[in-house]
């Protein structure tokens, strides 16, 4: 699946995470045959299109954020969801496991992300300043 992402670092852990949060449903779903895998699949290529979409339109950095965050999010939603339309009595204590291990992977993605985030507003500040040293030493000669 072709993956927006704010970087190389980020595209990498986004597929990490999409391969970690499809492991979790092909998991909880090995009973119940590839069918239900596939519609999950469907549920994650649906989450791709609509946050490649939407990182089209960000035109600000706190956009920017709101956007790298919300990969994670929909994907934790909707495999919460998921995983609680498969749990029955006899599989209960395997799908509380899997949703706790995406709660950690989870929260683990969301802080490299916001990692990579802060390194990007740095070197863009350090620009920033670069440029506008650049503009007043010119400015200073003329």
């Amino acid at each position: 699946m072709d993956v927006s992402s704010l970087n190389q670092k980020h595209e990498d852990i986004l597929h990490k995470y999409l391969k970690f949060v499809q492991g979790t449903v092909y998991t909880a779903t090995e009973e119940y045959g590839s069918d239900k895998f596939l519609d999950f699949n469907e549920i994650l290529e649906n989450i791709i299109k609509y946050t490649n979409a939407f990182n089209k339109l960000i035109k600000t950095p706190s956009r920017r954020a709101e956007w790298a965050y919300m990969t994670p999010n929909l994907m934790l939603y909707a495999t919460i969801g998921f995983l609680s339309g498969v749990k029955t009595d006899s599989n209960a204590d395997l799908i509380d496991e899997l949703s706790e291990d995406l709660f950690d992977t989870t929260v683990d993605f969301v802080g490299e992300t916001t990692d990579i985030l802060e390194d990007i507003k740095i070197k863009e500040d350090m620009q920033k300043k670069i440029l506008t040293n650049h503009k007043a030493k010119n400015e200073h000669n003329n």
